[in-house]
C-alpha cells in the first residue's frame, strides 16, 4: 500500500508531518482528519496540554524514502515524492 506524508499545522507547535499508509491521497487525508476529529491530536506531547486547533496543509505520496540529496549547499538524507519534489530530513552538511 502506498505511503503518504500528511502535513498538519497545529496552533501550539507549528507544522509537522505524519506518515500513513492509504490507497490514495484522499484516503490519507481522511485517516488523519478522522483522528483529529476524534480528539487524537498530533502535536508533540510536550506542547499539547489541552485541545488545540489543527489543520491539514498538504498530502504527498512518498516514492522513495531516505535517499541521498546532493545539492549546491551540501549532502543530506531526504524523501522523493511522486510529484518529483524532494524534501530534506535534516539540514545539509558539507
Amino acid at each position: 500500500m502506498p505511503e503518504f506524508d500528511v502535513t498538519v499545522l497545529t496552533f501550539r507547535s507549528g507544522s509537522h508531518t505524519l506518515r500513513v499508509e492509504a490507497t490514495d491521497p484522499t484516503a490519507a487525508r481522511g485517516l488523519v482528519q478522522a483522528e483529529l476529529d476524534g480528539g487524537q491530536g498530533h502535536c508533540p506531547a510536550e506542547s499539547c496540554t489541552d485541545d488545540v486547533d489543527s489543520t491539514l496543509l498538504d498530502v504527498r505520496q512518498v516514492a522513495l524514502d531516505d535517499v541521498v540529496i546532493l545539492s549546491a549547499n551540501g549532502v543530506g538524507r531526504g524523501t522523493l515524492y511522486a510529484d518529483d519534489t524532494l524534501r530534506r530530513k535534516e539540514p545539509a552538511h558539507g
